[in-house]
């Protein structure tokens, strides 16, 4: 039999702006189709299969069964123009895959910069964003609205075209109320992770984000954080936007003593730069680092070449009293 060998040539598009790292999934402009079997295939997949769920902190028993009716029934059949939509609507689902344990030194926030967080809560040991826990990775990038009865397009109260994003988004009550979950569970050390390289007219902290407006006033609330470390992640080759005690990131530590939060800020954290150079290997700042870990390494050896050199030089009988 013969042996056949393969070249494989990769041609890649080197992209440094990490905040577009996000993977976009189909687009909807109505409810994710076949939404209720997803949720229940989810589930078990989070049980059965996913790492997150060998945590007991976010490990959740429950009947997938039943999973994805819980979250239908908390749209299904409502017009979200006109109908009532807060985060009460999903008591019935939130009753139910809620674990209400906490996460010591474990929970990771973050703000404008979600594809590198989920990157980085993936390969960091320890720590964990909203969508790695049960209620997060069930409803990640799903889309959905309801449908009075007798409307067009209107299927078992959900409608699949066309959801209204001009009236009150059943979506933001959702993510509200999951944020502030995910907050109450905090405890102890805590992390949050912004952009410091984002586009203009965009800072790294914003107060009607859902972590400035709903999960920061909630760990204050709550009082069970003692520490909030912000880490401030920067693009490869490009010169700061905001740093520590500038700018945006200012107002969100003084917000935090506000809310009696300790607060500490870091810049460039060494583990984010290693994960965007892993990304982006060929960029100047990796390839630089890359550069001077090799002449440290080279320097070391050259160092313990020349002392060996000089004990042989200076004790000649050395190799043989050895």
């Amino acid at each position: 039999m013969l042996n056949h060998g393969f070249l494989i040539i990769l041609i890649l598009h080197i992209n440094r702006d990490f905040t577009a790292w996000s993977y976009n999934p189909w687009i909807y402009n109505g409810t994710t189709p076949e939404i209720e079997k997803i949720l229940n295939g989810r589930c078990l997949e989070y049980k059965l299969f996913d790492p997150n769920s060998r945590n007991p902190s976010l490990f959740v028993d429950v009947d997938c069964d039943i999973v994805g009716g819980k979250f239908k029934n908390s749209f299904a059949y409502k017009d979200s123009c006109t109908d009532k939509f807060d985060e009460s609507s999903y008591d019935e689902f939130f009753n139910v895959v809620n674990n209400k344990k906490s996460l010591n030194n474990q929970a990771l926030f973050w703000s404008g910069i979600k594809g590198f967080a989920h990157d980085y809560s993936h390969i960091k040991d320890g720590v964990y964003t909203l969508e790695d826990t049960f209620s997060g990775y069930l409803i990640n990038d799903l889309s959905w609205c309801g449908c009075k009865p007798k409307t067009p397009d209107c299927i078992d109260g959900v409608n699949y075209v066309r959801c209204n994003k001009s009236c009150n988004s059943p979506s933001d009550s959702f993510w509200s109320r999951a944020s502030r979950t995910f907050a109450e569970n905090a405890n102890g050390t805590a992390y949050v992770m912004v952009n410091g390289s984002t586009a203009e007219n965009i800072t790294a902290y914003y107060n009607g984000s859902y972590f400035g407006k709903i999960e920061l006033p909630t760990l204050g609330k709550m009082k069970k954080v003692n520490l909030l470390i912000v880490l401030v992640v920067f693009n490869l080759d490009n010169e700061p936007k905001e740093k520590c005690g500038k700018g945006s990131l200012v107002n969100l530590v003084s917000d935090a003593k506000k809310y009696g939060l300790n607060v500490q800020c870091k810049d460039k954290p060494s583990d984010t730069l290693f994960l965007l150079c892993a990304k982006y290997p060929q960029a100047r700042e990796c390839v630089k680092m890359s550069n001077d870990a090799g002449k440290l390494i080279w320097s070391k050896i050259l160092f313990v070449l020349i002392t060996i050199s000089v004990i042989f030089t200076m004790f000649p009988d050395f190799y043989e009293d050895v």
